[in-house]
């Protein structure tokens, strides 16, 4: 049996309409915050009857803190697809956070191996990985320097990675994946996808910021391949290709045939208006996605080497503006 953990977020989703698709079998952990809504919108570009398929798959609820309830969702798994990465931090710096994360990964990991699970995917992103200087390729070997300036994001992910190899090396069989932005249909007032319906309405902005991007589908596809082939204690870089936010903004926009965003923010103006949202927030309390870990994300110029997982995983990958056109067309029919 397959257990599937972030079950709901737009990865995990995908997952496990994949797996239905295959006639696997599926455990998905879901909690109080599981956005059970978006899971059923995922569903319904896979299946006609997905209300039917819903009803088989092995829903559990549990508590990432309790040993005694992670263990109990590992009973008779094989196969654990790990798709909970950290989410980008909030304006409001807490310091138990990143200890959470690693608690909680340190919990699963654990509890995996003692339940004999046959092979763990842990889904990381870019983030964690490490540096190189601007124009050259970053790579599954690229150093991170210790003294280094990163953002919480990073840091929760790289941390949390640390857990997942320490528990390779005491024996639990697996990889990790590090993947870059996912573009794929989610619930597009939502997650990720959402940046397709805003542009259909209107964006002015843009920033110029380059990074790695990938199809969900495609990555879902890695996930099963580096399982199926039983590959351990080793990373992949997980790309189909460079390119800057700039590009994929225009990109949607001309897919759907509407105006280009026109004005370009840069990473000091982006900063300027974090202090802004900073200031509101003391009256509001509302903690808005524009921080550190977003304004670096949409502004860094990082390259990204897929060389390792082509020659080792997949034979290639979908061109991201094919993947934007099939994003753009499931949007088009959702508002039918």
């Amino acid at each position: 049996m397959y257990l599937v953990i972030g079950s709901t977020n737009i990865l995990g989703a995908h997952t496990i309409c994949t797996l239905l698709q295959k006639g696997l079998p599926v455990r998905a952990v879901k909690s109080d915050r599981s956005d059970m809504e978006r899971f059923r919108k995922i569903m319904g570009y896979y299946f006609s009857d997905s209300d039917n398929l819903y009803d088989e798959i092995d829903w559990v609820d549990a508590d990432p803190f309790d040993r005694e309830s992670v263990a109990e969702i590992l009973l008779d798994i094989d196969v654990v697809f790990n798709c909970s990465t950290p989410a980008f931090f909030g304006l409001k710096k807490d310091d138990n956070i990143i200890n959470d994360i690693i608690t909680c990964t340190s919990i699963l990991v654990d509890e995996a191996r003692a339940a004999g699970v046959k092979y763990f995917c842990h889904i990381s992103n870019l983030q964690a990985l490490g540096d190189e200087p601007e124009l050259k390729e970053i790579t599954e070997k690229s150093p991170r320097d210790p003294k280094g300036h990163y953002t919480e994001y990073s840091k929760a992910s790289f941390l949390s990675e640390m857990e997942v190899w320490r528990a390779f090396e005491e024996g639990l069989p697996g990889s990790i994946l590090n993947a870059g932005f996912i573009i794929g249909p989610g619930d597009f007032a939502k997650d990720s996808s959402a940046i397709v319906a805003r542009i259909n309405r209107g964006l002015n902005f843009y920033a110029k910021g380059v990074t790695g991007f990938i199809g969900v589908n495609d990555l879902v596809r890695c996930m099963l391949s580096i399982t199926k082939q039983n590959i351990v204690k080793e990373r992949f870089i997980v790309v189909s290709q460079c390119m800057s936010f700039a590009d994929l903004l225009f990109t949607i926009a001309d897919t759907l045939g509407v105006k280009r965003p026109k004005f370009h923010v840069c990473k000091s103006m982006l900063f300027c208006l974090k202090l802004w949202y900073r200031i509101k927030y003391l009256f509001t309390h509302r903690n808005p996605r524009l921080n550190d870990d977003f304004i670096s994300l949409i502004t860094d110029f990082k390259l990204y080497s897929n060389e390792k997982s082509i020659n080792t995983i997949v034979a290639g990958y979908e061109p991201i503006e094919q993947v934007v056109k099939d994003v753009c067309g499931v949007y088009k029919n959702a508002k039918v």
